[in-house]
């Protein structure tokens, strides 16, 4: 299933099933335009059907949101709606995991309120909705939400430790439309697993339940200087699990922990990079904190390669606060979606960053794309410090 939406000079495709995106303008949106009125396919054209990224049950509707593509503005360095929220059900979680950087409570967003914000997040065009905690699974309405979110065509991702994963609950989030699921597992052993995380076995025992089903589904690892010579071996069991991808997380401060000792050390950070360019039969996908990582892999900076908050995506968490990202306690409380993506201060902080950056990061060719961690900045209370002990730092000799 593929999405279309109009961007600023742009349009932007996002096929449901596979989670991947592609923003055309230009030239790319020129031959797209031909194609779907009868012309013949390129190279291009061909790339996009090997992508599964071309909407050819509705041509006529496409060419007429290719004609909008310069009518829509988004904020500054930003796309006109977020492409994904990431929404907290609930603070509430059975696990004490050293490296959390939550403050575990009882909060949880009403079913009304989440209502509306999947109420307008399909009139966003919002693409998807990661669903998380806490430990999602303890939200008392799990299935009714992921069911709303599905029938309006948005996919719905949920993060989970698997405490409390049974075959039963499986079969009823499967019902409801959960079109992926990620465990979090930060080791091939429980030694390794429980430096940082409690109950290995539960998160194995969910990874054998989602092994019988035809769900998508991956693991959540967290690089840390306690598990990076153990990733290998976690590429192994995520064989023996089939699993879809490995995503790959960047530690983020703790209160619980000394990041300085948590954090991976330049060196380790190249041994990360040789096993990302290692592993070809298993995805190990990086999120947007590994901005200067994500650079350096594509070598080609852009909205998609860095830090996305307050510009691809944005946050909601258990008492109802909106937030650019999860991991930064910049809240604020809003009624509307587009209202503050569009007005708020806080997204335009995130949007100004390589405005104000200091350091090394200042003069790096990836700045444009990368723009470093604020979660890890802000913890040094600094918001627009350059980024330390970075290997990916590229001089910008333009």
């Amino acid at each position: 299933m593929v999405k279309v939406r109009v961007e600023e000079q742009a349009l932007m495709l996002w096929n449901r099933h596979s989670g991947r995106t592609a923003i055309l303008s230009g030239k790319e949106l020129e031959t797209l335009g031909r194609w779907l009125a009868g012309g013949k396919e390129t190279g291009f054209i061909h790339r996009l059907r090997e992508l599964a990224l071309l909407p050819e049950h509705d041509p006529t509707g496409t060419l007429h949101l290719i004609q909008q593509a310069g009518t829509k503005k988004g904020p500054l360095r930003s796309l006109v709606a977020p492409e994904s929220l990431h929404i907290e059900l609930t603070s509430r979680c059975p696990l004490q995991c050293p490296q959390c950087y939550k403050e575990h409570g009882e909060s949880q967003l009403a079913s009304a309120t989440l209502q509306e914000l999947i109420r307008q997040a399909d009139q966003a065009s919002v693409f998807q909705i990661a669903l998380g905690g806490g430990e999602p699974l303890l939200y008392p309405d799990l299935p009714d939400v992921i069911r709303a979110i599905s029938n309006r065509g948005m996919a719905v991702i949920l993060t989970t430790s698997g405490v409390g994963l049974t075959r039963q609950r499986l079969d009823r989030l499967m019902k409801a439309g959960v079109d992926h699921i990620q465990v979090s597992l930060n080791g091939s052993t429980e030694e390794v697993h429980s430096k940082s995380r409690q109950e290995y076995n539960q998160a194995c025992q969910a990874l054998v339940l989602l092994a019988e089903t035809t769900l998508s589904y991956g693991i959540n690892w967290v690089a840390r200087m306690d598990n990076i010579d153990d990733l290998p071996a976690l590429v192994r069991l995520a064989r023996k699990y089939k699993v879809s991808n490995i995503n790959i997380l960047r530690y983020k401060p703790s209160p619980g922990e000394s990041y300085q000792e948590i954090a991976l050390i330049p060196e380790k950070q190249q041994q990360l990079l040789r096993t990302i360019k290692e592993v070809k039969d298993i995805p190990l996908k990086t999120d947007s904190a590994y901005s200067s990582l994500l650079c350096f892999l594509s070598n080609h900076p852009g909205l998609f390669t860095g830090c996305g908050a307050g510009r691809r995506f944005m946050a909601i968490d258990a008492k109802g606060h909106f937030r650019p990202c999860s991991h930064v306690p910049m809240t604020e409380q809003n009624n509307s979606i587009l209202d503050y993506w569009y007005h708020s201060s806080h997204p335009d902080i995130f949007r100004r960053i390589e405005d104000h950056i200091t350091g090394s990061c200042k003069i790096c060719q990836f700045l444009p794309g990368c723009r470093g961690c604020r979660a890890i900045t802000s913890a040094g209370n600094h918001f627009y410090a350059g980024e330390k002990d970075c290997s990916f730092f590229k001089v910008n000799n333009e």
